[in-house]
């Protein structure tokens, strides 16, 4: 590791659950973050800061004038431009050690393979039932740790799962009889610095991932930022799942 490398990570290098090691394993790492709304902004923005090696991103909208409400990562300049784009840009700004690409494409059962093939681990940030279905039986085929998150008005919610075990459970298993959602996160109401906690918190979760230092046995947290509440608990796997029954 170079030396402008050890001083720009040194507060992560002080902490022993990370070191020198760990943080040689961040630049060795290459998570796909799929989404830079309002969770994909702050936790981008994290994971260029901490120095994942490689950020795959993945947006396929424009920015809006509403976005800037809650997408932290883009300004009143912006507007109109490609999500994609201008996030790469501010990123490589943030930290021109990493290798960041970005694609201007919706995943779908048809390019995932295509788009997610590079990434090692996956970030979960998309606003709609059908796309985080396919982004979760695409991980689980494939073994590849997937982090999700939502929020919803005062509401938001953090997955982990971690499929190279085959006790873990997945997105199906809790939300099997959803096929659309009445209201889609881009409609709805969202409190502003809910969406960044949210988006913290999944950068923290794949950092952890990645180091292999995340020992909690839950793998689902729900915050209500309206009276502070925090809770935390185990999804257990569906045994009539039609995505990860079989494993």
């Amino acid at each position: 590791m170079k030396q402008e490398e050890l001083m720009r990570y040194s507060r992560h290098i002080m902490l022993p659950e990370i070191d020198i090691v760990g943080q040689e394993k961040l630049a060795n790492s290459s998570i796909g973050i799929i989404g830079l709304g309002g969770l994909g902004s702050p936790c981008s923005i994290y994971l260029a800061a901490s120095g994942i090696g490689t950020m795959n991103l993945f947006d396929d909208d424009n920015v809006e004038l509403s976005n800037l409400q809650r997408q932290i990562i883009f300004n009143s300049s912006d507007v109109g431009a490609k999500k994609n784009l201008i996030a790469k840009k501010k990123l490589l700004n943030l930290n021109e050690n990493i290798i960041c690409n970005s694609f201007s494409e919706r995943i779908t059962k048809k390019n995932i393979t295509k788009l997610l093939k590079d990434s090692d681990f996956v970030i979960d940030c998309s606003d709609n039932f059908e796309t985080r279905k396919i982004i979760n039986e695409y991980c689980f085929k494939n073994d590849k740790d997937l982090i999700s998150g939502a929020c919803i008005g005062w509401k938001g919610q953090i997955f982990n799962f971690n499929f190279s075990s085959s006790n873990s459970s997945c997105y199906e298993c809790l939300f099997e009889e959803i096929e659309e959602e009445d209201l889609s996160c881009r409609e709805s109401s969202i409190f502003s610095p809910l969406a960044g906690l949210v988006g913290t918190f999944l950068a923290i979760e794949i950092i952890k991932n990645i180091l292999e230092i995340n020992n909690s046995k839950e793998n689902f947290i729900e915050i209500d930022s309206l009276t502070n509440e925090i809770q935390k608990r185990k999804i257990k796997k569906n045994p009539f799942c039609k995505i990860c029954k079989k494993k």
